[in-house]
């Protein structure tokens, strides 16, 4: 039986290979501006920090940069946007929402149905800055 996502108007996730795991693909064409999910976080205490970076965990934070909450300066999504991968090439851009503890995915282009949806995990579209494994486009 092959498990259907419906959680999501915008978003399948599906198998890429082994190296690259799962993915994040347009169920239809997404349109540049549109607001792909709004994947609520939790932030991770510094103290469990440590912890979580010798599990498989640790592949899925992201530095949570908000002055305001000392003491958490990590979070992990709780939603279907966590497949979505890197690329020096995105598609899609995230940004903070640290008011209500939210990032917001969004199209900077038209991705067509089918297309891989991916973000620059730098958080900037053009930074070309190398990140922590090896970029597989």
């Amino acid at each position: 039986m092959r498990y259907v996502n419906n959680m999501n108007e915008y978003i399948d996730v599906k198998y890429i290979s082994e190296k690259k795991g799962k993915g994040a693909f347009a169920k239809k064409i997404i349109k540049k501006k549109t607001v792909i999910d709004v994947a609520n976080v939790i932030l991770i205490p510094d103290n469990d920090y440590n912890k979580i970076r010798k599990t498989v965990l640790y592949d899925y934070c992201y530095i949570w940069g908000d002055s305001k909450k000392p003491g958490f300066k990590n979070a992990i999504t709780l939603s279907i946007s966590q497949f979505i991968n890197h690329s020096f090439k995105p598609n899609a851009k995230y940004l903070f929402d640290y008011n209500n503890n939210t990032m917001e995915f969004s199209a900077i282009k038209d991705i067509q149905e089918g297309e891989e949806i991916t973000v620059n995990y730098n958080g900037r579209a053009n930074d070309k800055t190398p990140i922590w494994f090896e970029v597989i486009d």
